[in-house]
């Protein structure tokens, strides 16, 4: 087999966490809520209770805050690409931090654990190495990544993956 077809990418997922906004509906959420705090402190203010405005603009600073760091976590990311020679995950952190864990395919085990409540964790183990992944998605959505993930390592296991290795790539968001 050569080289080429032994690191063509037969799979690879892009996962990403979910965020209802951007940079623009935390400026429309924040600009709300100062127009409503502002109301609030001149109806304070008149009724002799000025000493309430200045916390006001505190917990409007604080919001502003807790937004903008909750969606610079949503800048976190997991990349998954198969080859025939191994499952690499890259993570990159909120930070911007790059980690990288690669698992060679034929042993590799896709375990889904149920945890407590609905919940479950994705974990890649082989050769008493493991690493959970997607701990970001749904607990739905994580058994659809198992499942996709456990075809696309059975292909390949199994030699039904051509020598050009073009199947279906995927991505998951």
């Amino acid at each position: 087999m050569n080289q080429t077809a032994d690191t063509t990418v037969l799979y690879s997922a892009v996962l990403r966490p979910h965020r209802s906004t951007g940079l623009t509906g935390v400026r429309i959420v924040t600009t709300l809520v100062a127009v409503w705090f502002m109301i609030l402190g001149v109806v304070f203010a008149i009724a002799g209770a000025w000493p309430v405005a200045p916390f006001l603009g505190l917990e409007l600073v604080l919001l502003y805050v807790a937004l903008r760091i909750n969606l610079r976590a949503g800048n976190t990311s997991e990349t998954i690409a198969l080859t025939r020679r191994a499952l690499t995950v890259r993570r990159v952190d909120h930070w911007g931090k790059q980690t990288s864990f690669s698992f060679p395919p034929q042993w590799l085990q896709v375990n889904l654990l149920p945890m407590p409540g609905d919940d479950n964790c994705l974990e890649l183990r082989t050769q008493g190495r493991s690493v959970a992944i997607a701990s970001f998605l749904m607990p739905h959505e994580r058994s659809e990544l198992a499942a996709t993930l456990r075809r696309a390592l059975g292909r390949l296991t199994s030699g039904y993956v051509a020598a050009e290795g073009n199947w279906a790539t995927s991505s998951a968001a």
